[in-house]
């Protein structure tokens, strides 16, 4: 059967990027007592709390994963892996002041507060910047644009790898016969 791993870090950060507007669309329409379509400021409560919830229960396991499956496939640590490791670090130390803010109901939570600055912007800043990380190493050289990577059987002439590979041999392959190794 040809098929690709399932990937628990590439499917949990959707999550996490997803929740962060969300979060941040709650706080504005909680904190400015708006109703959008009949739903209104104690629904966009809820949402806010589902959201700072959502990337704390998931950030947690998506970083975890990310630094175990980055370790089975690399051999070193990348300034862009650094990059996204401490923006995951960042995100979550900041939505758990967020949540313990929000619980301990001293702090205002007007549009014009650290509270909101936190969550609207914060959250959101740092959720983008783990995207282009996230999207800049998962796509590695590909972009909008054309590549100059050309497949070596579309070059003229075509390119055979394993002759470029046989030059550079130092010496000739050792060649096993396989019923005389298990006769003797």
């Amino acid at each position: 059967m040809d098929h690709q791993p399932v990937h628990l870090h590439s499917m949990l950060v959707h999550a996490v990027i997803a929740f962060a507007p969300l979060g941040a669309v709650s706080f504005v329409l909680d904190a400015s007592a708006t109703t959008v379509g009949g739903i209104d400021a104690g629904v966009w409560r809820l949402l806010l709390w589902l959201a700072l919830g959502g990337i704390l229960m998931v950030a947690l396991p998506a970083t975890l994963t990310g630094i175990s499956e980055r370790n089975h496939m690399y051999a070193n640590w990348p300034p862009s892996h650094r990059a996204k490791l401490l923006l995951s670090l960042v995100l979550i130390g900041m939505v758990a002041i967020e949540i313990l803010a929000l619980w301990s109901g001293g702090v205002g939570r007007g549009l014009f507060s650290w509270l909101a600055l936190a969550i609207v912007v914060g959250n959101t800043v740092v959720a983008l910047a783990l995207s282009y990380y996230g999207l800049r190493i998962t796509l590695g050289r590909q972009g909008i644009g054309s590549t100059s990577y050309v497949p070596d059987m579309d070059r003229e002439p075509p390119v055979d790898i394993l002759d470029v590979v046989a030059e550079n041999t130092r010496e000739a392959p050792k060649m096993i016969d396989v019923q005389k190794e298990g006769g003797e």
